[in-house]
């Protein structure tokens, strides 16, 4: 197995690179157990993840250093309390990486904990968390967290554009807090609603509780866990929101969500909290026998019913012709695969390309879905990121985590995410102590 970064650098002659997303799979004796969407990022100096360590559960963080000096990364804890502990410092040589579970060295967490982990660093560097959970298989579950930066808070509500729950569904909100003093506000949940009328709110048994929201109250670096504990066969699919208190900041989470079939945890995925926008742009595929379909959910945050247009695009740019549109309620959601939008239902297969989601008002969060079914008849499925065509332009793109081989692939996909982006840019691959990584790319 070989683990290192990748990054993406202009092209000659560009000030700007493409947007991108890997996307690692695992294989355990030729089934594929498990994928996972690894958003580009761009470096900061500074990030905070939600740190869980379990049984069957463990965090782990991957840096890199896309620089041409060396970077010292200094890192804390804190728990459920709000109490900070397990200071630490580690090196990282330039254009390399490091990746650890929280528990292992150098982060040398405790072997059961909940809260999270703050890190600050001399020179910007990009990070990824991954959740791995070890299902009643014994097979490693992925999941990919968000990435809180302490240094640009939100403000307002904060969207899930998909949860789900019954039916063998279960989903886990975690909220994390980017700053420094306790915040508090309200989580709400949305049914999917129908045109002509605000989205009811959706009733949930929430720790034991049946509520249609409930407020949080997370300390300065602290974190907060929430999740659903519906064991019907009705499966219950909707949307939420973190809505915090008048001038306050806005959580950093992810909603984790899994699917369960004969007592088995098969996949798990997370949908990362997100702003709103009114174009987003997302790489989709779909294939002739269904083995890989991209779902996409949609979030109408206003107080009225928004029109949303769908475009399809190859991979080249070239367009497809195709083009469609939903009419999306007040608070209401929508989650369809790619073939189920209307205008898109006799879509030539195979197909990948960029699918471009808009709406007249600045009102909508977007998520991607890929979603397989394995070599078992296992549903297994990851979030890919949706990009907002008004997100600022940047010279750098970075992969934190790459794996290959011991069962490991990835897969590197980039495209113009933005009116601003090129098509184009030039990837180069690193080792952990920052040389050349010889992988053979297809």
């Amino acid at each position: 197995m070989q683990v290192g970064s990748a990054q993406v650098i202009a092209a000659a002659g560009q000030q700007a690179v493409p947007s991108g997303l890997a996307i690692f799979g695992y294989r355990e004796n030729g089934v594929l157990v498990a994928e996972a969407g690894i958003p580009g990022t761009v470096p900061a100096r500074r990030g905070r993840i939600y740190a869980e360590t379990s049984d069957s559960a463990n965090t782990g963080l991957a840096i890199a250093n896309a620089n041409d000096s060396a970077a010292t990364v200094s890192f804390y804890f804190t728990d459920a309390t709000g109490k900070d502990f397990g200071n630490g410092t580690v090196n990282i040589p330039p254009h390399g990486q490091i990746a650890r579970f929280l528990n292992e060295t150098p982060f040398n967490g405790p072997q059961r904990t909940e809260g999270t982990l703050t890190f600050s660093s001399t020179i910007p560097v990009s990070a990824v968390a991954i959740r791995g959970f070890l299902n009643e298989r014994s097979e490693f579950l992925a999941t990919t967290l968000p990435v809180a930066d302490p240094d640009m808070p939100l403000s307002g509500s904060v969207y899930f554009p998909q949860f789900a729950d019954g039916g063998g569904w279960t989903t886990q909100f975690v909220l994390v807090n980017p700053s420094d003093q306790a915040i508090r506000g309200t989580l709400s949940f949305y049914a999917q609603g129908s045109a002509g009328a605000p989205a009811p709110s959706l009733s949930m048994n929430i720790d034991g509780a049946v509520v249609n929201q409930v407020a949080y109250w997370i300390p300065g670096h602290g974190s907060q866990r929430f999740s659903t504990m519906n064991t019907s066969s009705e499966m219950k699919v909707g949307s939420a929101r973190a809505t915090p208190a008048l001038f306050g900041t806005a959580p950093v989470g992810a909603a984790i969500f899994s699917y369960h079939s004969g007592g088995i945890t098969v996949s798990e995925a997370g949908t990362p909290s997100m702003i709103v926008g009114n174009a987003f742009r997302l790489y989709a595929e779909a294939d002739t026998s269904n083995a890989i379909q991209t779902a996409v959910a949609v979030e109408n945050a206003g107080a009225s019913d928004t029109s949303v247009n769908f475009e399809l695009t190859g991979l080249d740019g070239t367009p497809t012709g195709r083009s469609g549109h939903l009419v999306i309620p007040a608070s209401g959601q929508r989650a369809l695969f790619l073939n189920q939008i209307p205008g898109f239902e006799s879509l030539p297969m195979p197909f990948k390309g960029i699918l471009r989601i808009s709406s007249a008002n600045v009102n909508i969060a977007v998520l991607g879905v890929r979603s397989r079914w394995n070599e078992r008849g296992d549903f297994i499925f990851t979030t890919t990121p949706a990009i907002s065509e008004s997100a600022p332009a940047h010279s750098t793109l970075v992969f934190p985590q790459i794996v290959d081989g011991a069962g490991y692939i990835t897969q590197f996909i980039t495209f113009s995410g933005t009116p601003a982006e090129p098509p184009s840019g030039n990837l180069q691959l690193f080792t952990q102590s920052g040389g050349s990584l010889g992988i053979s790319l297809r």
